[in-house]
């Protein structure tokens, strides 16, 4: 198995896009198939995880964790999108000088949607919603169900607001920003995010992008390992494994509709399982 295939956690730098660090991974590594697990809008920081080579089908188990993000809202001002990239559409000068905290927390705890963003890649009518937005053309935009399990109040220092929050995928912290001025009684947008958080992956086990390159690039891998700590490890002889990747599903005790990663007695990954009824039944073949 070639070993130009992996994880890299990436701490993006306010300013660059995610889709510009792919390409930046894709001519330093040449590897074309990369991918990641959360887009962070230009003006965010923090974790990326790239996916690179067959690893790509992994993304799928890493895109349902939840994400933790540190955030400054300027209270007073509202832009079109919601953070700093947009133009002023809305001035407010009931702008509060203390805030209750724990009120304040009490109630986005209690928030089970949010409205997607008008400049977001949500597909309405088979184009993102940013295309609309754009032209000035208004759409419906519904809300999407989140979950918040974690939210804190930082800091207050007039007219900016910090805090800290875990949310479920597809989250948009400027929803939420928005959201958090209104029940102010004002409004706001985001001057500052940090996505600090993806499970239990943390910004401080990333890397800058300018510490990556194509001589170093697969010494800075994750450990695959690590970044399913939850999932059940089974190492397969050679028999099995070409067995299992042909499509044939063999016996193997234990629990039903676990995850299941597959190794090689080498410690290679060779794909993902799913067992039911003491059955192993594959899930994604790596080699294909």
């Amino acid at each position: 198995m070639s070993e130009n295939r992996g994880f890299l956690l990436i701490d993006k730098a306010p300013g660059s896009s995610s889709f510009a660090l792919v390409k930046q991974l894709r001519a330093l590594t040449k590897i074309s198939r990369i991918g990641h697990t959360g887009t962070l809008d230009p003006f965010a920081s923090g974790l990326l995880i790239f996916a690179l080579g067959s690893y790509t089908r992994l993304c799928q188990f890493l895109e349902l964790q939840d994400k933790e993000y540190e955030v400054v809202l300027k209270l007073g001002e509202q832009t079109e999108t919601g953070d700093t990239e947009g133009k002023v559409v809305a001035v407010s000068e009931n702008i509060p000088f203390q805030i209750d905290k724990e009120t304040l927390r009490e109630q986005i705890l209690q928030v089970k949607s949010l409205v997607t963003p008008a400049y977001s890649a949500v597909k309405i009518k088979g184009k993102p919603a940013y295309s609309y937005a754009r032209k000035g053309i208004k759409v419906e935009l519904e809300k999407r169900p989140v979950h918040i399990s974690k939210f804190e109040v930082t800091d207050y220092s007039f007219p900016y607001l910090s805090f800290s929050c875990k949310v479920s995928k597809g989250t948009y912290i400027r929803s939420l920003g928005e959201l958090i001025a209104q029940l102010l009684g004002t409004v706001g947008h985001c001057v500052s995010l940090r996505r600090t958080a993806i499970g239990y992956l943390t910004v401080n086990q990333s890397y800058k992008i300018e510490d990556i390159t194509k001589e170093n690039f697969t010494s800075h891998f994750f450990p695959v390992e690590e970044l399913f700590p939850d999932f059940e490890k089974l190492y397969l002889s050679e028999k099995e494994l070409i067995f299992l990747s042909n499509g044939n599903p063999i016996p193997k005790s234990g629990n039903n509709n676990e995850t299941i990663l597959i190794f090689d007695y080498a410690g290679s990954l060779q794909g993902v399982a799913k067992r039911k009824d003491s059955i192993l039944n594959p899930y994604i073949n790596l080699k294909s």
